[in-house]
């Protein structure tokens, strides 16, 4: 599997694969995204920004993840487990669920902390919709720490927030 910067040929494929992991999403009651987020438009400004990142196997797209600076005003009640420290911010990872479970998330969040270690930063975070008990694991499973939770306009439930430090 390769990991390149995404291009705006790519973005075709990536809808496809959110429009698919939409589908099972909703099938498992994880109301998380939805027709109106994410949209084209936000993975145009990813790819704009040179924020986002596309999985390859065999000449395809299989998932993408989008690593930025980002983190909201909803990350600032959040007990970070470090507060003074420069950080990145993994959004919208997506893996083609036809070939889920492979570890290509794992391998796109392990991408993340090289890009952030070339960009001088030694310090992830994240979150996720408190619904969506697969990216909790996948969290977990890669070493990120649950520090909190906060909650995000038109969505009943809380999203956890996971962070991670690496030297």
């Amino acid at each position: 599997m390769e990991i390149r910067q995404g291009h705006i040929d790519d973005l075709p494929t990536i809808m496809e694969i959110v429009k698919k992991a939409l589908v099972i999403m909703q099938k498992e009651g994880n109301d998380q995204w939805s027709h109106k987020y994410p949209n084209e438009n936000s993975f145009e400004i990813d790819i704009e920004n040179k924020n986002l990142f596309v999985a390859i196997m065999d000449d395809k797209v299989v998932g993408s993840i989008t690593i930025d600076q980002i983190g909201g005003k909803n990350y600032e009640g959040i007990a970070w487990t470090y507060h003074n420290r420069e950080y990145m911010v993994i959004h919208r990872l997506v893996v083609d669920p036809d070939i889920r479970g492979g570890g290509i998330a794992s391998n796109l969040l392990a991408f993340a902390e090289v890009y952030a270690i070339e960009q001088d930063v030694f310090y992830l975070k994240t979150d996720t919709y408190s619904l969506n008990d697969k990216a909790q694991n996948l969290f977990m499973k890669n070493g990120y720490n649950k520090v909190g939770s906060t909650f995000f306009e038109g969505k009943d439930k809380p999203f956890y927030c996971y962070d991670k430090l690496f030297l």
